[in-house]
């Protein structure tokens, strides 16, 4: 039987882009994109990577954080009242440190596996034993399996006899793009919104002078793009990160062959920016913000999806994932829902028997008809 040793690390580059790449493949969100979440240094974030081998072979990776993890994130109206006002009197009323196997900002969450070793049993049992450690050595009350899709959850389901709880999480939304022109696509929607989208763009370019800039150094303009993304978090109804300049400076350096920054000016002034990732035939649409006063009023969201559909089209890119939430826009323009799961345990038992109660009311189709369907 092989002998399993594992180590913990603090930083990626211990681990290497060699070894990283054996086990995730060539990813969208790979190597480089940890190490420059990493080298942000974001405020209430620690970073962790468990490597485990079999006879001193390198065969699963596991991407590791530590954040409080708000349990209200999806709530809305009375209950997300009544949980603020709880607060007054008891600050972290719902909100627990916690471990999570993941990356607070991928479109889903992953595990580096080497030749198919978590089909080994006792592999599984040391993955969930190594992480439950550390989650007791950082006093983490929470481990939390973020955002894995159905195909990747067969390796995971042996978590629920563990005390996990297997839950639905938001939803990621792909677009696929099988058209020879933007028109051809703008037939695939329905008449009411292709109508309307039309509009919208004969409208904001027609008033709005608008010129979009793909920027190669963004470091002109950091401060503006913080300014714009920070108006974007704030009107946004659920937050779990909040990026800084550094984030951006360290995606723009160190994913100089993969991040567009796609800048929006009105009249000259910008208004509106997108970071985007390209990988091979996708676009992964990461990050947006906006200056609502002139954003709302030319349609800078509906002008941004217009340029980033064309924009694949032009370089034969097959596949556009605008993210999660604000789904009914999306949804509408072509978009499609891919769903996503997460496993949790609080690592009290009585708590994770709350937990469970808790979890039938925290889903995020309670919130969004869209998910729903």
């Amino acid at each position: 039987m092989p002998e399993i040793t594992y180590k913990i690390y603090h930083k990626i580059e211990q681990i290497g882009r060699k070894s990283w790449e054996a086990a995730f493949g060539d990813q969208a969100e790979g190597y480089l994109f940890y190490k420059a979440v990493e080298d942000s240094h974001l405020a209430g974030f620690t970073f962790n990577y468990l490597e485990f081998c079999q006879d001193a072979h390198p065969v699963v990776i596991a991407p590791l954080f530590c954040a409080d993890f708000n349990l209200d994130i999806a709530a809305e109206g009375f209950l997300a009242r009544a949980i603020k006002f709880i607060r007054i009197f008891i600050p972290r009323f719902l909100i627990c440190k916690t471990i999570f196997c993941g990356s607070p900002f991928s479109e889903c969450g992953t595990l580096g596996v080497k030749d198919d070793a978590l089909s080994d049993p006792s592999l599984k049992r040391a993955l969930l034993q190594a992480i439950e450690s550390h989650a007791e050595k950082s006093r983490a009350q929470m481990i939390i399996f973020k955002d894995f899709l159905r195909d990747d959850t067969e390796r995971l389901d042996d978590l629920k006899r563990s005390g996990f709880i297997e839950l639905d999480s938001f939803p990621a939304v792909g677009v696929d793009l099988n058209f020879g022109s933007f028109e051809e696509y703008l037939q695939s929607l329905g008449s009411a919104t292709r109508k309307n989208l039309r509009k919208k763009l004969k409208t904001a370019f027609a008033q709005g002078g608008i010129e979009v800039r793909l920027a190669e150094d963004i470091s002109p303009h950091v401060d503006e793009i913080t300014r714009l993304y920070e108006n974007a978090y704030q009107a946004g109804s659920t937050k779990f990160e909040k990026l800084t300049a550094e984030f951006f400076l360290q995606v723009n350096k160190q994913l100089s062959s993969q991040a567009r920054f796609f800048l929006y000016y009105v009249h000259g002034k910008l208004a509106a920016f997108n970071l985007c990732l390209v990988h091979k035939n996708i676009l992964i649409d990461k990050f947006i913000g906006f200056d609502y006063a002139v954003s709302n009023r030319y349609n800078l969201y509906f002008v941004s999806w217009a340029h980033n559909i064309k924009w694949c089209l032009e370089h034969s890119i097959n596949a556009y994932y605008p993210g999660q939430t604000d789904y009914e826009p999306k949804i509408r323009l072509g978009g499609k829902l891919i769903p996503l799961y997460v496993y949790l345990k609080h690592r009290q038992p009585v708590s994770n028997f709350m937990l469970r109660l808790l979890a039938l009311f925290l889903k995020p189709d309670n919130f969004d008809q869209k998910i729903r369907g």
